[in-house]
């Protein structure tokens, strides 16, 4: 049975992400008991001229809200999105995909992935 449950956002440990270019902290993860769609939820950090390197999520779409920063987004087909704060930017599963920080401030993000 699903059961409420909250998470301090600032007590949740930092990791490296994507190699080392960025970091995040989990917050959502596949062992959480809230639906069998949410891979994970994750709050990103990527500072200035920081590239979060070629990949894709395998049978997983991406959402991602800009908190702070500004940068773009380059998929493997040739699209290319520029994000500010404020912006959500949607990567279907089936696109690999890279971010990289343009400006001169650490970017923030909340990353949502959901199964396909």
């Amino acid at each position: 049975m699903k059961k409420p449950f909250k998470k301090h956002i600032p007590t949740v440990e930092i990791e490296g992400a994507h190699g080392g270019a960025g970091r995040r902290q989990l917050l959502l993860s596949s062992s959480d008991t809230i639906s069998p769609n949410i891979e994970a939820a994750t709050k990103g950090f990527l500072a200035p001229g920081g590239i979060f390197d070629w990949h894709d999520h395998d049978n997983v779409d991406e959402v991602f809200i800009v908190l702070q920063g500004i940068g773009k987004v380059d998929f493997e087909d040739g699209t290319k999105v520029e994000y500010t704060e404020g912006d959500m930017v949607y990567m279907p599963h089936t696109m690999k995909h890279k971010i990289t920080n343009t400006g001169s401030v650490e970017n923030l993000f909340y990353f949502i992935r959901v199964r396909n």
